[in-house]
This record gives structure tokens, sequence and C-alpha cells, in this order.
């Protein structure tokens, strides 16, 4: 089956040439076990085009005078980034159980991308054979991290003895594919060595160590995009920021300090409203209760962020997580069941210590959401966990989603009337702890949120 697409794609291409289509670009594939009908085909975020899958899973998409440079390509919650170019052909084939691992590119083209995957994927493996040296002092780090360098070059030289003539573009990615995660690994070093040692001061470093900063923008608007290179600003940012908080008891709100840097440090107006988004929301959703509001780095992000949709975005989750005050009744609302059976969410919960997770496909994959809630059944049996998805219709998931639903209990839709959207309007996923007497003990928490054990723990004690 692999070989048909590859055949269609050599009629078009040639096709191309006798019509004169020089600059035609094709960009298709398969995907086996796929999770929707679907690919997003994305350029700095941005969904470009949605690229429907045929009977045999496969999808091929013309593009006429294409913008060179850093694609994404998503399924389901999974993403990967492709390098095209005018006249390119590329071809994706991957197995969803697998994501990247499975992998791979062929076509005019794809020796760009296999290079960056395979980058891809060498730097996910030492990063986390390199977090076992941050113990080492910092002339022993830099050695590590001087022979990964090396390497890494080494196959950088190959790659372009073999292939010649390459984009300037692809060039320049390359190198933050190779050496932005190195530099990142030293941004954090100094967090981790104090941690390891548990230090009361940050440890001290030579002048040279950060030398690298010189060579570096911090305001590239067409990497925004870019894993390794938004991953190392953040770092960069961090490890400044939480440096402050170490020196200057006065500015101990670590996020407040990452506000002002991206604040100090950031020019380019879509990678600073990012940033600012990034950095508060995560603030937001990490705490024991989202519903606990910092509000000088609230003031400061909307003081600063110039994106309309993000600033609504903020303001929704801060009107939602006050909709719900804690220690109080849970205003009751209709959910549905799978198979369109009415009921009432206090009626579900009357007498019980509850957990209701309101939860998205946009936001987390069918597959972790099964995982997580079984394990947290396991741990905590007297617990009812009640699932409602925010989709409002069964048809907003696949069959293959739909099934695996079944295999955890009590999960119900929510009605496009019902009173529940009037604090979820930000659409953002949430936990809601309620005690067996109907109280709110805990009004906005992630699945996922470190805090959550130590939350049920709570619930579960009736504490």
């Amino acid at each position: 089956m692999k070989y048909i697409i590859v055949g269609i794609l050599v009629f078009l291409m040639l096709g191309c040439k006798k019509t004169g289509e020089r600059n035609v670009t094709y960009f298709g594939g398969q995907i086996i076990n796929p999770e929707t009908n679907y690919v997003l085909l994305l350029k700095d975020e941005k969904v470009l085009d949605t690229l429907l899958l045929d009977e045999n899973n496969q999808f091929l998409k013309k593009i006429s005078s294409l913008q060179e440079g850093l694609y994404t390509f998503k399924h389901g919650n999974e993403f990967q980034y492709i390098y095209l170019a005018p006249s390119d052909s590329v071809l994706v084939r991957l197995n969803t159980w697998d994501f990247d691992q499975s992998l791979v590119f062929s076509g005019k083209g794809s020796a760009k991308n296999e290079f960056l995957i395979n980058l891809f994927l060498q730097n996910e493996k030492e990063e986390n054979m390199m977090y076992q040296n941050f113990d080492l002092n910092e002339q022993d780090f830099q050695a590590k991290i001087d022979s990964l360098s090396n390497d890494r070059f080494a196959i950088y030289n190959d790659f372009f003895a073999t292939e010649g003539t390459v984009p300037k573009g692809f060039k320049k990615l390359a190198n933050i594919a190779i050496y932005f995660p190195l530099y990142r690994l030293k941004e954090i070093y100094p967090i981790f060595y104090k941690s390891v040692y548990n230090l009361e001061e940050f440890p001290e470093v030579s002048d040279s160590f950060y030398d690298f900063r010189n060579e570096l923008s911090l305001n590239e608007e067409n990497l925004v995009s870019f894993y390794p290179y938004q991953n190392y600003v953040v770092s960069y940012l961090y490890n400044i920021s939480y440096q402050l908080k170490e020196s200057d008891s006065i500015k101990n709100d670590l996020t407040v300090n990452m506000l002002n840097a991206i604040n100090e440090h950031i020019k380019a107006e879509s990678f600073k409203n990012l940033l600012l988004k990034r950095i508060l929301i995560n603030d937001f959703l990490k705490s024991e209760s989202a519903c606990h509001i910092n509000e000088e780095a609230l003031q400061l992000f909307l003081a600063n962020c110039t994106n309309k949709e993000d600033v609504e975005l903020v303001n929704n989750l801060v009107n939602d997580c006050k909709y719900i005050p804690l220690d109080e009744p849970l205003q009751d609302f209709e959910i549905v069941s799978y198979k369109n059976v009415s009921a009432t969410i206090n009626e579900l919960i009357k007498n019980k210590d509850a957990v209701i997770y309101f939860w998205s496909a946009a936001y987390m994959s069918v597959d972790y959401l099964v995982s997580r809630i079984k394990f947290l059944e396991n741990k905590y049996p007297h617990l009812l966990f009640i699932g409602i998805n925010m989709q409002t219709s069964p048809q907003d998931l696949d069959l293959e989603s739909s099934v695996k639903l079944r295999n955890i209990p009590n999960q119900y839709l929510l009605p496009k009337d019902s009173d529940a959207h009037k604090y979820l309007s930000s659409k953002y996923p949430r936990t809601i702890l309620i005690d067996h007497l109907g109280m709110v003990k805990n009004g906005f928490i992630n699945l996922d949120s470190k805090k959550l054990d130590s939350e049920l723990e709570k619930l579960n004690l009736n504490e």
C-alpha cells in the first residue's frame, strides 16, 4: 500500500514538468492507525490547510508559490516539523502508536527532513542522558557539552558534504537544531546543580560560561514555532529570572520576574505575546488551585500583551475560575451519556466524594485520558470519577476514541445549553473536586497537575 502514493506522486511530478509548473510543491503521505481523518499543515503556529485522509489513510497536497521555510504538520495531538522549498515533493509515513520513531520521509526534499528528525531524536536521547551530569563541576560539565557539540558538528559536515547545495535558510535551522539544545543545557545547569547539592546560593560559573549568548538573537520571529529555539529562549529567561529571585528578596515572584524579563529582552511582538501568554497560563494552571490568581502577574500580562485573542483567553480563564467559589454547593447542570440519556451532575454525585473532570481532545489524547483515569481510580477507589467531554456531540470523536472511552466508566457529554458552559468559556480542561456534602473543595485543577495527588488525598480523607 505504501507504494501507491509514491506512484501518484511520480505521476504528478512528471505532469508538472510537462506543463512547465516548476515551482509547484507536493506534500503528502500515509498515516498508520490514524486518530482522526485529517492532517493539519501549519506555519508559524497558524493552520494553513486541513488535508483529509482517503480510504487508504493517505493524503496529498499540491502547493503553488510556496514560501520556503519551516512548516509543521499535526495529526491528533502529535506534531513534527517539515522543511519545504519550491519544487519539493515530500512524503511522510508514520504510525501514530510511535509517532516520532516511526516517521519516515521520502521524495525530493526528504534528505533535509530526515536529517532534522534524526537530529531531533538524537537530541532527545542525549538530553535525557545529560540530566545525569548536572552534579559535575563546571569544567567537567563543559567537557560533556563540547563532546556532544563535536559529534553533532561531524554529522552536520557529513550531511552538507553529501547533499552539496542546501538552502541558506535550512543551514541556519540546522545550526539551531544542533547547538541550541546544548545551550539550553548550559542555561539550566546552575539551577539543577544547586538542587542536586541542596545549595542555598547559585554556584558561580566562569565569565566565559555564557559567551555563546553574545552570538544569539532572541527575536527571530520566523523561528518562534521551532521547539529548539523557543525552548532555549524560555530556559534563558527562566535562568536569569530564577537567579534574580535567589539574589534579591524583593524580586521573589518567579512568574513576575519572567514576565518582566520577556518585556525587557523580547522585542518581536508575536513572540513576546506568545511567551507572555505561555508563562502566565502555566503559572495559572500549575497552582494547587488555579483559582488562586497572581494579580501582579495578571496585570503585567494585560499591560503588555497586544494580542486581543490572548487577552480574551486569559480574561475568560480568570472569569471561569471565579464562577465556582470554594466551600459552596456546585450549581447543578445537565449532562448526557453517550447513549443519549440525560442526567444532572448533582444526581450523580449526591452523598459522594467526587472528581469531575472536563476534558477535550484538543488538549489531551484519549489514550492519555484513559491511562490517567484508570491510574487514579485504582489509587483512589472510594472517589467517584466523572468525565465530561466538552465537545457537544458523539460525532466529534472518531470511532476508535469512542471505543477506548468505554474502558473507563461514567463518561458524559455536555449539551450545548448546559449551564456548565458558563464557567468553561476559555475551553481549557478543568477538574472540580466535590465532597460528599456537595461542597466545592477545589474549583480548578488540572488532571496532570503535580499537586492533584495531595488534593485527592485531602478529599479521600474528607479533610
